[in-house]
Protein backbone atom coordinates (compact mmCIF):
# COMPACT_ATOMS: atom_id res chain seq x y z
CA UNK A 1 0.00 0.00 0.00
CA UNK A 2 2.90 2.76 0.86
CA UNK A 3 4.48 1.59 -2.74
CA UNK A 4 1.44 2.10 -4.25
CA UNK A 5 0.77 5.41 -2.74
CA UNK A 6 4.37 6.39 -3.85
CA UNK A 7 3.82 5.59 -7.27
CA UNK A 8 0.64 7.69 -7.90
CA UNK A 9 1.88 10.46 -5.85
CA UNK A 10 4.84 10.48 -8.17
CA UNK A 11 2.12 10.26 -11.43
CA UNK A 12 0.53 13.02 -9.89
CA UNK A 13 3.61 15.42 -9.45
CA UNK A 14 5.29 14.51 -12.78
CA UNK A 15 1.99 15.47 -14.48
CA UNK A 16 1.13 18.53 -12.66
CA UNK A 17 4.62 19.41 -13.76
CA UNK A 18 4.45 18.40 -17.33
CA UNK A 19 7.20 21.14 -18.51
CA UNK A 20 9.55 20.76 -15.43
CA UNK A 21 9.64 17.00 -15.71
CA UNK A 22 10.39 16.11 -19.50
CA UNK A 23 13.16 19.24 -19.67
CA UNK A 24 14.68 16.93 -16.56
CA UNK A 25 14.30 13.72 -18.65
CA UNK A 26 16.19 15.39 -21.81
CA UNK A 27 19.91 14.23 -20.09
CA UNK A 28 18.67 10.76 -19.59
CA UNK A 29 16.89 10.41 -22.62
CA UNK A 30 19.91 11.19 -24.51
CA UNK A 31 22.59 9.58 -22.42
CA UNK A 32 20.72 6.26 -22.71
CA UNK A 33 19.94 6.76 -26.30
CA UNK A 34 23.79 7.66 -27.03
CA UNK A 35 24.70 4.62 -24.61
CA UNK A 36 22.75 2.25 -26.62
CA UNK A 37 23.48 3.62 -29.97
CA UNK A 38 27.27 3.78 -29.55
CA UNK A 39 27.62 0.51 -28.31
CA UNK A 40 26.16 -1.10 -30.84
CA UNK A 41 27.51 1.08 -33.54
CA UNK A 42 31.03 -0.38 -32.04
CA UNK A 43 29.73 -3.52 -32.15
CA UNK A 44 28.43 -3.13 -35.71
CA UNK A 45 31.86 -1.96 -36.94
CA UNK A 46 33.63 -4.49 -35.13
CA UNK A 47 31.36 -7.06 -37.42
CA UNK A 48 32.31 -5.19 -40.46
CA UNK A 49 35.99 -5.25 -39.64
CA UNK A 50 36.56 -8.70 -38.88
CA UNK A 51 34.17 -10.05 -41.64
CA UNK A 52 36.12 -7.77 -44.27
CA UNK A 53 40.04 -9.15 -42.61
CA UNK A 54 38.50 -12.27 -43.23
CA UNK A 55 37.21 -12.20 -46.86
CA UNK A 56 41.04 -10.91 -48.08
CA UNK A 57 42.09 -14.36 -47.25
CA UNK A 58 45.17 -12.99 -45.11
CA UNK A 59 45.16 -14.50 -42.41
CA UNK A 60 47.50 -17.77 -42.75
CA UNK A 61 49.27 -16.60 -45.71
CA UNK A 62 52.83 -15.92 -46.59
CA UNK A 63 54.21 -14.37 -49.95
CA UNK A 64 57.16 -15.76 -51.49
CA UNK A 65 58.53 -13.19 -54.49
CA UNK A 66 61.36 -13.03 -57.05
CA UNK A 67 64.00 -10.71 -55.98
CA UNK A 68 68.00 -10.03 -56.65
CA UNK A 69 70.46 -12.22 -55.23
CA UNK A 70 71.35 -11.19 -51.73
CA UNK A 71 75.20 -11.82 -51.16
CA UNK A 72 78.03 -11.44 -53.79
CA UNK A 73 78.37 -15.43 -53.50
CA UNK A 74 74.39 -15.70 -54.55
CA UNK A 75 75.48 -13.34 -57.68
CA UNK A 76 78.36 -15.55 -58.55
CA UNK A 77 75.84 -18.22 -58.17
CA UNK A 78 72.72 -16.89 -60.04
CA UNK A 79 72.99 -18.94 -63.16
CA UNK A 80 72.14 -22.22 -61.46
CA UNK A 81 69.27 -21.20 -60.23
CA UNK A 82 66.03 -21.03 -62.36
CA UNK A 83 64.17 -18.24 -60.88
CA UNK A 84 60.56 -18.73 -59.22
CA UNK A 85 58.76 -20.90 -61.14
CA UNK A 86 55.25 -22.97 -61.04
CA UNK A 87 57.55 -25.91 -60.22
CA UNK A 88 58.40 -24.00 -56.92
CA UNK A 89 54.96 -24.02 -55.45
CA UNK A 90 54.19 -28.03 -56.25
CA UNK A 91 57.29 -28.99 -54.34
CA UNK A 92 56.67 -27.00 -51.28
CA UNK A 93 53.31 -28.62 -50.64
CA UNK A 94 55.38 -31.70 -51.11
CA UNK A 95 56.08 -34.39 -48.33
CA UNK A 96 55.08 -31.65 -45.31
CA UNK A 97 51.94 -30.54 -43.26
CA UNK A 98 53.07 -27.38 -42.35
CA UNK A 99 52.15 -25.79 -46.04
CA UNK A 100 48.80 -27.05 -47.25
CA UNK A 101 48.10 -25.16 -50.91
CA UNK A 102 50.34 -23.24 -52.66
CA UNK A 103 49.91 -21.69 -56.40
CA UNK A 104 52.30 -19.59 -58.34
CA UNK A 105 50.71 -15.73 -59.67
CA UNK A 106 52.06 -14.13 -62.48
CA UNK A 107 50.62 -10.63 -64.10
CA UNK A 108 50.60 -8.49 -67.44
CA UNK A 109 48.61 -5.49 -68.14
CA UNK A 110 46.61 -5.41 -70.97
CA UNK A 111 43.17 -4.11 -72.55
CA UNK A 112 40.32 -6.11 -72.29
CA UNK A 113 37.27 -4.88 -74.43
CA UNK A 114 33.60 -5.95 -74.94
CA UNK A 115 31.48 -4.04 -77.32
CA UNK A 116 32.09 -0.78 -77.26
CA UNK A 117 33.63 -0.80 -73.84
CA UNK A 118 37.55 -0.78 -73.14
CA UNK A 119 40.28 -0.70 -70.62
CA UNK A 120 43.51 -1.62 -69.14
CA UNK A 121 43.59 -3.86 -66.55
CA UNK A 122 45.67 -6.31 -64.26
CA UNK A 123 45.41 -9.64 -65.61
CA UNK A 124 46.27 -12.21 -63.28
CA UNK A 125 47.69 -15.75 -64.47
CA UNK A 126 47.53 -18.47 -61.56
CA UNK A 127 46.10 -22.17 -61.10
CA UNK A 128 43.36 -23.39 -59.17
CA UNK A 129 45.27 -23.59 -55.63
CA UNK A 130 45.32 -19.63 -55.88
CA UNK A 131 41.30 -19.75 -54.82
CA UNK A 132 42.56 -22.40 -52.29
CA UNK A 133 45.36 -20.27 -50.46
CA UNK A 134 43.14 -16.97 -50.68
CA UNK A 135 39.52 -18.27 -49.85
CA UNK A 136 38.82 -16.94 -53.21
CA UNK A 137 35.25 -17.55 -54.19
CA UNK A 138 33.27 -16.65 -57.02
CA UNK A 139 29.99 -14.85 -57.11
CA UNK A 140 28.56 -15.90 -60.33
CA UNK A 141 29.78 -19.56 -62.68
CA UNK A 142 33.42 -20.96 -62.01
CA UNK A 143 37.06 -21.17 -61.10
CA UNK A 144 39.50 -22.21 -62.94
CA UNK A 145 40.78 -25.92 -62.69
CA UNK A 146 42.96 -28.46 -63.97
CA UNK A 147 41.52 -28.84 -67.07
CA UNK A 148 42.37 -25.07 -67.74
CA UNK A 149 45.74 -25.23 -67.08
CA UNK A 150 46.30 -28.30 -68.87
CA UNK A 151 44.81 -27.13 -71.92
CA UNK A 152 45.60 -23.93 -72.24
CA UNK A 153 42.23 -22.57 -72.33
CA UNK A 154 41.27 -18.99 -72.83
CA UNK A 155 38.88 -18.49 -70.09
CA UNK A 156 38.86 -15.68 -67.65
CA UNK A 157 37.04 -15.42 -64.21
CA UNK A 158 36.59 -11.40 -64.26
CA UNK A 159 36.92 -9.38 -60.91
CA UNK A 160 33.52 -7.97 -58.89
CA UNK A 161 34.22 -4.21 -59.85
CA UNK A 162 35.65 -4.86 -63.20
CA UNK A 163 32.48 -7.22 -64.56
CA UNK A 164 30.05 -3.72 -63.05
CA UNK A 165 32.38 -1.92 -64.92
CA UNK A 166 32.08 -3.85 -68.08
CA UNK A 167 28.47 -5.65 -67.95
CA UNK A 168 26.81 -3.54 -65.28
CA UNK A 169 23.36 -5.73 -64.42
CA UNK A 170 23.69 -8.31 -67.22
CA UNK A 171 24.65 -11.92 -66.21
CA UNK A 172 28.75 -11.98 -67.87
CA UNK A 173 28.97 -16.04 -67.56
CA UNK A 174 29.21 -17.58 -71.00
CA UNK A 175 30.31 -14.33 -72.75
CA UNK A 176 33.16 -13.60 -74.84
CA UNK A 177 35.90 -10.50 -73.97
CA UNK A 178 38.67 -9.49 -75.90
CA UNK A 179 42.07 -9.49 -74.17
CA UNK A 180 44.43 -7.65 -76.20
CA UNK A 181 44.19 -9.72 -79.72
CA UNK A 182 42.95 -12.88 -77.93
CA UNK A 183 39.15 -13.90 -77.43
CA UNK A 184 38.25 -15.21 -73.98
CA UNK A 185 35.52 -16.43 -72.47
CA UNK A 186 34.11 -15.68 -69.09
CA UNK A 187 33.40 -18.32 -66.73
CA UNK A 188 33.08 -16.83 -63.49
CA UNK A 189 33.34 -13.22 -61.45
CA UNK A 190 34.97 -13.29 -58.84
CA UNK A 191 33.44 -12.42 -55.42
CA UNK A 192 33.88 -9.42 -53.63
CA UNK A 193 36.73 -8.83 -51.10
CA UNK A 194 37.02 -6.73 -47.70
CA UNK A 195 34.70 -3.78 -47.04
CA UNK A 196 34.18 -0.23 -46.63
CA UNK A 197 36.45 -0.33 -43.18
CA UNK A 198 39.32 -2.85 -44.45
CA UNK A 199 40.78 -3.10 -47.62
CA UNK A 200 44.20 -3.66 -49.08
CA UNK A 201 45.67 -3.03 -52.53
CA UNK A 202 46.21 -6.61 -53.64
CA UNK A 203 42.58 -7.45 -53.24
CA UNK A 204 41.68 -4.35 -54.77
CA UNK A 205 43.32 -4.53 -57.87
CA UNK A 206 42.45 -8.19 -58.34
CA UNK A 207 38.47 -7.27 -58.04
CA UNK A 208 39.15 -4.82 -61.10
CA UNK A 209 41.17 -6.77 -62.90
CA UNK A 210 40.99 -10.57 -64.20
CA UNK A 211 41.84 -13.96 -63.84
CA UNK A 212 43.14 -16.57 -66.62
CA UNK A 213 45.08 -19.51 -66.65
CA UNK A 214 49.05 -19.08 -65.73
CA UNK A 215 49.81 -21.60 -68.51
CA UNK A 216 47.84 -19.43 -71.08
CA UNK A 217 49.16 -15.84 -69.75
CA UNK A 218 52.82 -17.48 -70.18
CA UNK A 219 51.96 -19.14 -73.91
CA UNK A 220 50.55 -15.47 -73.95
CA UNK A 221 51.44 -12.91 -72.68
CA UNK A 222 55.12 -13.94 -71.09
CA UNK A 223 58.70 -14.31 -72.75
CA UNK A 224 59.56 -16.67 -70.08
CA UNK A 225 57.94 -19.48 -67.67
CA UNK A 226 59.20 -17.38 -64.51
CA UNK A 227 56.38 -15.68 -61.82
CA UNK A 228 57.63 -12.73 -59.94
CA UNK A 229 55.08 -14.42 -57.04
CA UNK A 230 54.19 -17.56 -55.19
CA UNK A 231 51.45 -17.38 -52.45
CA UNK A 232 51.79 -19.97 -49.52
CA UNK A 233 48.95 -21.17 -46.79
CA UNK A 234 50.50 -22.32 -43.96
CA UNK A 235 48.52 -24.97 -42.02
CA UNK A 236 47.68 -23.12 -38.99
CA UNK A 237 49.62 -20.07 -37.43
CA UNK A 238 51.18 -21.71 -34.54
CA UNK A 239 54.63 -21.46 -34.84
CA UNK A 240 54.66 -19.32 -37.76
CA UNK A 241 58.89 -18.52 -37.35
CA UNK A 242 59.29 -22.22 -37.52
CA UNK A 243 57.22 -22.73 -40.83
CA UNK A 244 58.99 -19.31 -42.45
CA UNK A 245 62.65 -20.93 -42.13
CA UNK A 246 61.22 -24.27 -43.16
CA UNK A 247 59.83 -22.94 -46.32
CA UNK A 248 63.06 -20.88 -46.83
CA UNK A 249 65.44 -23.70 -46.65
CA UNK A 250 63.12 -26.10 -48.85
CA UNK A 251 63.22 -22.60 -51.44
CA UNK A 252 66.67 -22.22 -51.19
CA UNK A 253 67.68 -26.23 -52.00
CA UNK A 254 65.03 -25.92 -54.77
CA UNK A 255 67.40 -23.06 -56.40
CA UNK A 256 70.34 -24.61 -55.75
CA UNK A 257 71.79 -23.23 -52.45
CA UNK A 258 70.60 -18.93 -54.14
CA UNK A 259 69.04 -17.11 -51.85
CA UNK A 260 67.26 -14.72 -55.21
CA UNK A 261 63.62 -15.06 -53.55
CA UNK A 262 61.76 -12.97 -50.34
CA UNK A 263 59.64 -14.26 -47.90
CA UNK A 264 56.80 -12.28 -46.51
CA UNK A 265 55.11 -13.60 -43.36
CA UNK A 266 52.08 -11.91 -43.97
CA UNK A 267 50.20 -13.98 -41.36
CA UNK A 268 52.14 -12.65 -38.59
CA UNK A 269 51.52 -9.50 -40.43
CA UNK A 270 47.48 -9.69 -40.02
CA UNK A 271 47.53 -11.36 -36.28
CA UNK A 272 49.73 -8.36 -35.43
CA UNK A 273 47.17 -5.94 -37.06
CA UNK A 274 44.67 -7.57 -35.78
CA UNK A 275 45.44 -7.45 -32.01
CA UNK A 276 45.88 -3.29 -32.76
CA UNK A 277 42.62 -3.44 -34.43
CA UNK A 278 40.91 -5.04 -31.46
CA UNK A 279 42.81 -2.88 -28.79
CA UNK A 280 41.82 0.53 -30.78
CA UNK A 281 38.08 -0.56 -31.07
CA UNK A 282 38.36 -1.60 -27.49
CA UNK A 283 39.62 2.11 -26.70
CA UNK A 284 36.76 3.55 -28.80
CA UNK A 285 34.35 1.30 -27.15
CA UNK A 286 35.64 3.20 -23.73
CA UNK A 287 35.79 6.77 -25.27
CA UNK A 288 32.34 6.61 -26.18
CA UNK A 289 30.70 5.50 -23.38
CA UNK A 290 32.28 7.56 -21.36
CA UNK A 291 30.84 10.48 -23.28
CA UNK A 292 27.83 8.58 -23.55
CA UNK A 293 28.09 8.15 -19.19
CA UNK A 294 28.54 12.55 -19.18
CA UNK A 295 24.95 12.75 -20.51
CA UNK A 296 23.11 10.83 -18.23
CA UNK A 297 25.43 12.40 -15.23
CA UNK A 298 24.00 15.49 -16.58
CA UNK A 299 20.26 13.64 -16.16
CA UNK A 300 20.97 12.79 -12.56
CA UNK A 301 21.85 16.33 -11.63
CA UNK A 302 18.78 17.60 -13.43
CA UNK A 303 16.72 15.05 -11.29
CA UNK A 304 18.58 15.77 -8.35
CA UNK A 305 17.82 19.94 -8.82
CA UNK A 306 14.61 18.78 -9.25
CA UNK A 307 13.34 16.65 -6.08
CA UNK A 308 15.00 19.64 -4.23
CA UNK A 309 12.75 22.20 -5.59
CA UNK A 310 10.33 19.39 -5.58
CA UNK A 311 11.01 19.30 -1.63
CA UNK A 312 10.97 22.98 -1.07
CA UNK A 313 7.23 22.78 -2.70
CA UNK A 314 5.86 19.78 -0.82
CA UNK A 315 7.72 20.85 2.63
CA UNK A 316 3.87 21.20 4.10
CA UNK A 317 2.85 17.74 2.88
CA UNK A 318 5.87 16.03 4.00
CA UNK A 319 5.18 17.51 7.37
CA UNK A 320 1.17 16.84 7.52
CA UNK A 321 2.00 13.13 6.57
CA UNK A 322 4.78 12.78 9.52
CA UNK A 323 1.91 14.35 11.98
CA UNK A 324 0.04 11.81 10.71
CA UNK A 325 2.05 8.48 11.45
CA UNK A 326 4.09 8.62 8.26
CA UNK A 327 7.39 7.13 9.23
CA UNK A 328 10.49 8.11 7.34
CA UNK A 329 11.02 5.36 5.71
CA UNK A 330 7.60 6.30 4.05
CA UNK A 331 8.89 9.55 3.01
CA UNK A 332 12.46 8.16 1.93
CA UNK A 333 10.77 5.52 -0.62
CA UNK A 334 8.15 8.45 -2.29
CA UNK A 335 10.87 10.34 -3.28
CA UNK A 336 13.30 7.77 -4.26
CA UNK A 337 10.26 6.27 -6.33
CA UNK A 338 9.89 9.62 -8.08
CA UNK A 339 13.37 10.10 -8.97
CA UNK A 340 13.95 6.43 -10.11
CA UNK A 341 10.50 6.92 -12.45
CA UNK A 342 11.66 9.78 -13.83
CA UNK A 343 15.32 7.97 -15.05
CA UNK A 344 12.72 5.24 -15.99
CA UNK A 345 10.89 6.90 -17.91
CA UNK A 346 13.87 8.83 -19.62
CA UNK A 347 15.72 5.52 -20.31
CA UNK A 348 12.55 3.98 -22.51
CA UNK A 349 12.31 6.87 -24.09
CA UNK A 350 16.09 6.92 -25.21
CA UNK A 351 16.12 3.43 -25.58
CA UNK A 352 13.20 4.21 -28.30
CA UNK A 353 15.09 6.37 -30.18
CA UNK A 354 18.19 4.17 -30.06
CA UNK A 355 16.01 1.83 -31.60
CA UNK A 356 14.73 4.53 -34.55
CA UNK A 357 18.29 5.58 -34.43
CA UNK A 358 19.57 2.09 -35.67
CA UNK A 359 16.94 1.09 -37.93
CA UNK A 360 17.26 3.99 -40.06
CA UNK A 361 21.18 3.42 -39.91
CA UNK A 362 21.47 -0.02 -40.05
CA UNK A 363 21.20 -0.19 -44.15
CA UNK A 364 24.29 1.35 -44.46
CA UNK A 365 26.31 -1.65 -42.90
CA UNK A 366 26.74 -5.00 -44.54
CA UNK A 367 25.29 -6.89 -41.41
CA UNK A 368 22.77 -4.03 -40.38
CA UNK A 369 22.58 -2.11 -36.96
CA UNK A 370 21.60 -4.84 -34.60
CA UNK A 371 21.14 -3.19 -31.34
CA UNK A 372 23.15 -4.84 -28.39
CA UNK A 373 21.42 -6.41 -25.85
CA UNK A 374 24.26 -5.89 -23.62
CA UNK A 375 24.08 -1.99 -24.39
CA UNK A 376 20.29 -1.83 -23.54
CA UNK A 377 21.15 -3.41 -19.88
CA UNK A 378 23.78 -1.81 -19.64
CA UNK A 379 21.98 1.96 -20.52
CA UNK A 380 18.98 1.12 -18.40
CA UNK A 381 20.73 -0.19 -15.80
CA UNK A 382 22.98 2.74 -15.64
CA UNK A 383 20.03 5.32 -15.76
CA UNK A 384 18.04 4.23 -13.23
CA UNK A 385 20.98 3.70 -11.17
CA UNK A 386 22.27 7.63 -11.55
CA UNK A 387 17.95 8.53 -11.06
CA UNK A 388 18.54 6.47 -7.69
CA UNK A 389 21.99 7.95 -6.68
CA UNK A 390 20.75 11.16 -7.47
CA UNK A 391 17.47 10.96 -5.68
CA UNK A 392 18.82 9.53 -2.60
CA UNK A 393 20.23 12.69 -0.48
CA UNK A 394 16.94 14.31 -1.57
CA UNK A 395 15.03 11.96 -0.45
CA UNK A 396 17.19 11.34 2.81
CA UNK A 397 17.28 15.35 4.13
CA UNK A 398 12.84 15.11 3.45
CA UNK A 399 12.40 12.19 5.54
CA UNK A 400 14.68 12.97 7.96
CA UNK A 401 12.15 16.76 8.47
CA UNK A 402 10.38 16.44 12.00
CA UNK A 403 6.77 17.48 11.55
CA UNK A 404 7.18 20.91 12.93
CA UNK A 405 10.00 22.13 10.09
CA UNK A 406 8.37 20.84 7.68
CA UNK A 407 5.30 22.41 8.69
CA UNK A 408 7.07 25.43 9.77
CA UNK A 409 8.70 25.04 5.84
Amino acid sequence: MVMGEAIRTTIEEVWAHKLRSALTLVGVVLGTMAVVFMVSLIEAVKVEVWRGIETLGLDEVMFVSAAQPRTPIDGKRAHLSNGLRREDAEALTTGTDLISAAAPVAFSQQVIAWGDLSQSIRLYGTTPAYAEVLDRGVERGRYLTDYDILRKRRVAVLGHELSDEIFGARDPVGQWVRIANHRFEVVGVGSRMGNDFVDDDFSQREMEGATIPLTTLHNLFAEDQRVPIVVVRVAGTDGLSGIFEFLRNRLWRQHHRVEDFEIENVAAEILEAEEQIDDQLRGWTVVLFSISGISLVVGGVGIFSVLQISLAERMYEVGLRKSIGAEDRDILSQFLVEAVFLSAIGAALGLGLALLLCAALGPNFEAGLPVSRFAVGLAVLFAVGVGLVAGFYPSLRASRLTPVEALRG
